[in-house]
């Protein structure tokens, strides 16, 4: 590897470059042809490669970058390159270096190698940003700071695969950057990562991503928590396309088997009750369930035709019937999907907000929310014991007088607190 940066000769068996007189001539007037075959021998001598990182025509400068006998010194030069095939092609190489560093030749040969990455990692195409990020993905001897960065950028295609693989980030890490409003194919690359913890994973549904949702029900790997469980069961009948990830998962509660059995379809209803292997009088209770629900005509696939909630919450809330009589039949209807929008829309808090209260299994906090959307204490209860599912321990009851029996001031605490 020393001789890599050094631009020591190491033909490794390979075609021998021509001699140093020969070479000086193609170097001086040979066509570009000539020139860039020329720069493709790894055991060129280091001057001329180095020669060859200045020349007129980028097919030649290509060459050079893709050379791994071409001293680091050139690859610090080729790295700002116009063209971005060459800085394309030296991501791929400097990629394919980088691991292969040993602790030894680390203290001599670390910092420039990085220097060139540095350069690359920051480059103004997304395309030669991304070619670095792929090749680094699994990697752990590079800067971690880099690692975050491509992880924050801007294009899908960079930020993915950094996301998906990088032992380098942390779940604490991961949550921070969801926080940070990251969507698309990047949220969806944290969905898809091994192993991701339940606050990584309630994060993810916190965004309201559907696709992201979906991925991260497909995650085998991805721990889910009951909380979290609600927290897509209360979107799931609006999302069918999340119903069979759903029934496969294989750590469902009976508390959520039986939440799921309300709205898939027939079909899915029997792979649920295939995969789950419950007692028999849970697996009847849920059977006669359906039995009512064929009856009454609604097990067919879930309607297409339906607005999703947050349409439906944006349209009563534009003709002004998002009343407080409207939520509490909605919870009654058990269109509990509806509740987290109209609170989004009474209370002009953000969605993730919103449901990163409603999951906090803290009645204050929920109560809080209720009374900011403008909600009597009646329905600050309701959407505690039916939407949030707050544990009754952890639940706020309303006085005698039906009044808060919390001061405002410390409402407005909790509120300040979550958001």
């Amino acid at each position: 590897m020393l001789s890599w940066v050094l631009g020591k000769k190491r033909s490794g068996g390979k075609r021998q470059a021509p001699v140093y007189d020969k070479a000086k001539r193609i170097a001086e007037s040979g066509s570009v042809k000539e020139r860039a075959t020329l720069a493709s021998y790894d055991d060129l001598d280091p001057e001329f490669l180095y020669f060859f990182a200045k020349d007129d025509a980028p097919e030649v400068r290509r060459a050079v970058a893709k050379n791994d006998g071409t001293p680091l010194q050139a690859d610090v030069v080729l790295a700002e390159d116009a063209d971005i095939k060459v800085r394309t092609e030296l991501a791929h190489k400097i990629g394919r270096i980088i691991p292969t560093l040993t602790e030894e030749e680390n203290e001599r040969l670390t910092e420039m190698a990085m220097q060139v990455l540095e350069i690359l990692a920051h480059d103004n195409e997304a395309a030669v940003r991304a070619v670095i990020a792929d090749e680094i993905k699994l990697l752990t001897n590079v800067p971690k700071r880099l690692v975050k960065q491509l992880a924050r950028d801007a294009a899908d295609v960079v930020a993915m695969p950094i996301l998906e693989y990088s032992p380098l980030l942390t779940q604490q890490e991961l949550t921070q950057i969801i926080a940070s409003g990251i969507t698309g194919g990047a949220l969806a690359a944290v969905a898809c990562r091994k192993a991701i913890t339940a606050e990584v994973a309630q994060a993810i549904v916190a965004t309201d991503d559907k696709a992201a949702i979906k991925a991260l029900l497909e995650n085998a790997t991805a721990a889910i928590n009951e909380k979290t469980f609600d927290m897509i069961g209360a979107e799931a009948p609006d999302a069918p396309e999340w119903h069979r990830p759903l029934v496969d998962r294989s750590n469902l509660s009976v508390q959520t088997v039986r939440r799921i059995a309300t709205f898939v379809s027939a079909a899915l209803f029997e792979r649920l009750i295939d995969k789950r292997g419950l007692d028999e009088e849970t697996e009847a209770e849920l059977r006669r369930n359906v039995r009512k629900r064929i009856e009454a005509g609604d097990v067919p696939e879930p309607d297409t035709n339906r607005k999703p909630a947050d349409e439906r919450a944006k349209k009563l809330f534009k003709k002004g019937r998002l009343t407080e009589a409207a939520i509490q039949a909605a919870i009654e209807d058990t269109d509990v999907a509806l509740v987290p929008h109209a609170l989004v829309l009474l209370a002009e808090i953000p969605l993730d907000k919103v449901k990163s209260i409603l999951s906090s299994d803290n009645g204050k906090a929920v109560t809080a929310l209720a009374w900011k959307a403008g909600l009597g204490m009646e329905s600050a209860v309701m959407i505690q014991r039916r939407v949030a599912k707050v544990q009754p321990k952890n639940m706020l009851h309303d006085s005698k007088d039906g009044e808060f029996p919390v001061a405002e001031d410390e409402l407005d605490w909790f509120l300040e607190y979550y958001v």
